[in-house]
Parts: structure tokens; C-alpha cells; sequence
């Protein structure tokens, strides 16, 4: 049961993974701890701070005092120190240190107006110096805990004479510091003699009652045994303390009855509500499965259905373009056969009239060959080597030899099985686009490889004025061109022979940076 459980679940407070219940604190030492921390601690805190700040006090006070008696001594000084009285000017040091707390008061003179070393000239008392002497400048004013010491130029119109060192002794704040300190230790003691007082007597009041509800508490924790009640030990608040957790006892055993009902109730009906909209969730993903199964088999029939009727359209319109242009290569090849009758003596003519010829028959078998899969025959597929293949198709495409093809093999030349008639009008086609986008010349590289997935890659780039984002989509499409005098058909018959290949063609391509067609075929 989920009631049982809950109170399975709690630990003894001995197991309870707390730091502080681990060390397990009586309730006397919790209060003393914290008695001590709020009479004596706290109290402490704020005695150091304003300790501190007292003593800080009186020493600024003090070094102020100081500061102003030398710079006043300073001006008196003047006269010995310009008529060279070293007599009177160690009666002024005598004077000055009739204060028990001056140690020690020293006058340097400067030697020359133009030098800026200093000589000693009087000091008080006359024992031994321990002051530093002073070079360019007076010496720094410092202090300690036992001294202050401070200096102060005297001068004359601007004129530095010399140099006047006192040193004070802080003897009278040392002795306020003990004094603090002894009065301090003596109010801290008091306080904490006074605590443990205090506690011994809250022990028999506080503790006994509190250790008889945590016994009773603990064994209904353990043995889960909620008759157990708790004796009575005083009349005071503990008293009505007890006689409440009893009453809790009582209604926390009639509650935990009803909950054990009430819980056995309603597991039955979340079982039985889950099992429900588990069906109910199946019932709706299976649905939902088999509605986006037929929503893609929609889109690709409908994918293939366009596809279909375009590839239909460019073949109608291959086939009739092919079907005009085998009358007019039949009148170039006659008229080609007379003029070789008439110029047999003509070498240089005879050779272009046979590459006349040899192209005418090339182009005828390229209508052919279109006009064959038009209707419905297979390619002739053999083995083809591309780099060959490739370097043919330029240099028919390449007539001004402006342009420079570069072919490279990853990782190295392999033959591939195609309809080569084909595939070299796909080649033709895609090196006149790319040459015609470079009027001035460039380079065009073409990349083979072969993938784990047993497929050919076949990547063309040119250096052209490239294409425009929104024509990338419809440069395949039949009749689209962006040429005056295109008609449109290159890419869409080399998207329709690509895919009799079962191949993919695509395009990419950004303004001024070149275009890039990339074929894939498989590999039979």
C-alpha cells in the first residue's frame, strides 16, 4: 500500500543523512551553544569593534596632536637654526620634551644653500641617535604599536633651513589597551559561568519531557505501532504539549485507517485508468503513423508525377528538334561530298572537309541516339572512361582554347559503366554553360571519386558570374533561360539523361563566385 510505503520510507534519526543530527546535540547543548553564541560571543564581536575603533581613535588624536605641536615647535626653531645657536636650540628641544611621553626630538641643518645634505645640529636627549639621517628630503613620518614618529621641515620664505625629528612614545594608549582587554575577559567570564547556570536549571524542566516525546515518537516510527502514547512528567506547557501529541496519536490512527481505504480505492482506479490511456495513446499514434505514411507517398507520387510530365515534355521537344536538324546535316554532308570533289588537290581543305564530316557524323549519331530513347529503348551502357571522355567533350566545347579543363580523380582513375554517346552530350552541354559564363577565360575543375555507398560523384566548377538564388530552382526546367539567344533545353536534357542514368543532378551556385553541378550515378 502507498501508506505503508510512506512510512516504511522514514528513517531512524540516527540514519538521517544531516551533518548536524549526525553529531548528535542534546537539547543542553544546543542551548548553551547558542546562549553562549547570542550573551557572549555577539557581545564579544561588538566589544572588539568598538575596541578597535576606540583605540584607532585615540592614536589618529594622538599623531594630530603631535603633528601640530612640531609644526608650531617648527617656526620657533627658525632663529637658532639661522644664527647657527646650537645652545638654544637644544634648550627649545628641552622645553619641547618636557612631556614624559617624547622620547626623543632631533634638528638636522641643511649644510650649503646649494647642496641638499643635512648635518645633525641638536637633539634631546644627548644620548645616541638611532633616527636615520636625511639625504634630499626629510625623513617619512611612520608609526607602530610603541611609537610615532614625525618630521617636519622648517623653512624660512620658501627656504628649506633644516629638518626637525620627534619621536613620541604610546605608552599611556598601550595601557588603555590592557585595560580594555582585562575588563573584557573579566564581563566575558561572568557571562559564561552565568550560562552554565542557566542551563543545568533549563535541563530538568526542558529535557526530560522532550526525550519522553522523542521516545514515543521514535518507537511509533519504528513499529509503526500508533497505540503507544506518552507519559505525563509536568503541568506546564510541556504538560499540555503532551496531551496534544497524544490527541494527534489518536487522530493520526483513525486517519491512517481511512487512508489505507481510501488509497487501496484509488490505486484500483488508476490502474485501471492508466491501462485505458495507454490503449487510447497506442490507438492514436498508430493513426497518426499511418496518416504520415500516406501524406509522403502523396507528395512523392505527386513528386514523380511532375517529374514524369517534364521529362515527358523534354523528350517531345528533344525529339523534334532532333527530328528538324537531320534534314539540314544531310544537305551540309552533300555539300560537303562536292566540295571534295571539286577540292581534291587541296590539302589544308581536304582536312578541315573530313573534320566537317566526322562532326556531321557525330551529330547524327547523337539524334539518333536521342531520337532512340524518346522511344523507349534502353541506353547502351559500357564501360566509359570519364577522363577521356571529359577531355573529348571540351575540346569540342573549348573552340577558342580560352578556357582550361582540370580533372582530378579521388584517389585515383577508374572506368565507369554509362551510354558514352550520352553522357558526352551531358559533359558538351555543362562545359558550354560554364564557358559562356566566362567570356574572358578561366579554369574549369572537375572532381570524380567514389563513395562507401558504391555511387559516382561527379562535381564541375567553373569561375563564372554564377547564379542567382531564386533561378537555382528552375535552371533544370525545359524553355528556361536567361540567355538571348538560349532556348532552354541544355540542363533540362541533361536532367532527363542523368535520370535515365538513375542518376541526380543538381546545381549550387552564388553570384560572382562561380557554380558548381554535381552528378551522382550508380554504379552497375
Amino acid at each position: 500500500m502507498v501508506i505503508d510505503n510512506m512510512y516504511s520510507k522514514k528513517k531512524d534519526l540516527t540514519e538521517v543523512p544531516s551533518h548536524f543530527l549526525s553529531i548528535g546535540f542534546s537539547f543542553r547543548t544546543k542551548f548553551f551553544l547558542s546562549s553562549f553564541v547570542v550573551t557572549v560571543l555577539l557581545p564579544v564581536i561588538g566589544g572588539l569593534a568598538l575596541y578597535n575603533q576606540d583605540i584607532n581613535s585615540t592614536k589618529k588624536l594622538i599623531r594630530s596632536n603631535i603633528v601640530n605641536q612640531v609644526d608650531n615647535f617648527s617656526r620657533l626653531l627658525y632663529p637658532a637654526l639661522a644664527f647657527d645657536d646650537n645652545e638654544s636650540a637644544y634648550e627649545l628641544l628641552k622645553s619641547f620634551s618636557t612631556n614624559p611621553l617624547i622620547k626623543s626630538s632631533i634638528i638636522w641643518k641643511k649644510r650649503d644653500a646649494d647642496e641638499p645634505k643635512f648635518t645633525l645640529f641638536a637633539h634631546y636627549p644627548r644620548e645616541k641617535l638611532n633616527s636615520p639621517i636625511p639625504q634630499n628630503s626629510f625623513i617619512e613620518n611612520y608609526d607602530n604599536d610603541e611609537v610615532i614618529f614625525i618630521s617636519k621641515a622648517i623653512t624660512a620664505v620658501d627656504e628649506k633651513l633644516g629638518i626637525i625629528s620627534v619621536t613620541r612614545s604610546l605608552q599611556d594608549l598601550n595601557s588603555k589597551k590592557a585595560e580594555y582587554l582585562q575588563v573584557g575577559i573579566l564581563t566575558a567570564l561572568s557571562i559564561f559561568i552565568i550560562i552554565i547556570l542557566i542551563t543545568l536549571w533549563y535541563q530538568s524542566s526542558l529535557t526530560k519531557p522532550l526525550k519522553e516525546l522523542s521516545s514515543v515518537a521514535e518507537k511509533i516510527s519504528k513499529e509503526k505501532n500508533y497505540s503507544i502514547r506518552a507519559t505525563k512528567t509536568s503541568l506546564d506547557e510541556f504538560g499540555s504539549l503532551t496531551d496534544v501529541f497524544n490527541e494527534m496519536l489518536d487522530s493520526l490512527q483513525i486517519s491512517n485507517s481511512q487512508l489505507r481505504t481510501a488509497n487501496e480505492e484509488m490505486e484500483q482506479r488508476v490502474e485501471q485508468r492508466t491501462e485505458e490511456l495507454t490503449l487510447s495513446n497506442k490507438r492514436i499514434i498508430k493513426e497518426m503513423s499511418e496518416k504520415e505514411l500516406a501524406t509522403q507517398e502523396l507528395i512523392q507520387t505527386r513528386d514523380q508525377l511532375n517529374q514524369s510530365e517534364k521529362l515527358a515534355n523534354v523528350g517531345q521537344v528533344s525529339s523534334n528538334i532532333a527530328h528538324e536538324l537531320r534534314n539540314p546535316l544531310a544537305a551540309i554532308r552533300n555539300s560537303t561530298y562536292l566540295l571534295r570533289l571539286k577540292l581534291k588537290k587541296n590539302d589544308k581543305l581536304m582536312d578541315h572537309l573530313k573534320i566537317i564530316d566526322h562532326e556531321i557524323s557525330r551529330s547524327d549519331e547523337v539524334i539518333e541516339r536521342l531520337l532512340e530513347i524518346t522511344k523507349g529503348e534502353n541506353l547502351k551502357r559500357v564501360p566509359v572512361n570519364l577522363e577521356a571522355l571529359a577531355i573529348e567533350a571540351m575540346n569540342y566545347a573549348n573552340v577558342a582554347k580560352e578556357h582550361e579543363l582540370i580533372i582530378t580523380f579521388m584517389a585515383k582513375p577508374f572506368w565507369v559503366k554509362l551510354d558514352k554517346l550520352l553522357f558526352r552530350q551531358i559533359l558538351i552541354n555543362i562545359f558550354l554553360n560554364s564557358i559562356q559564363a566566362m567570356p574572358k577565360g578561366g579554369k574549369i575543375e572537375m572532381k570524380v571519386s567514389q563513395d562507401p555507398s558504391e555511387s559516382v560523384k561527379i562535381s564541375i566548377k567553373d569561375e563564372g558570374i554564377g547564379i542567382k538564388k531564386h533561378q537555382l530552382e528552375t535552371v533544370f526546367d525545359p524553355l528556361y533561360t536567361d540567355k538571348a539567344e538560349g532556348i532552354g533545353l541544355g540542363l533540362s536534357l541533361c536532367r532527363d539523361l542523368i535520370s535515365r542514368h538513375s542518376g541526380t543532378i543538381i546545381a549550387k551556385s552564388e553570384p560572382g563566385l562561380g557554380t558548381t553541378i554535381e552528378i551522382e550515378l550508380p554504379i552497375e
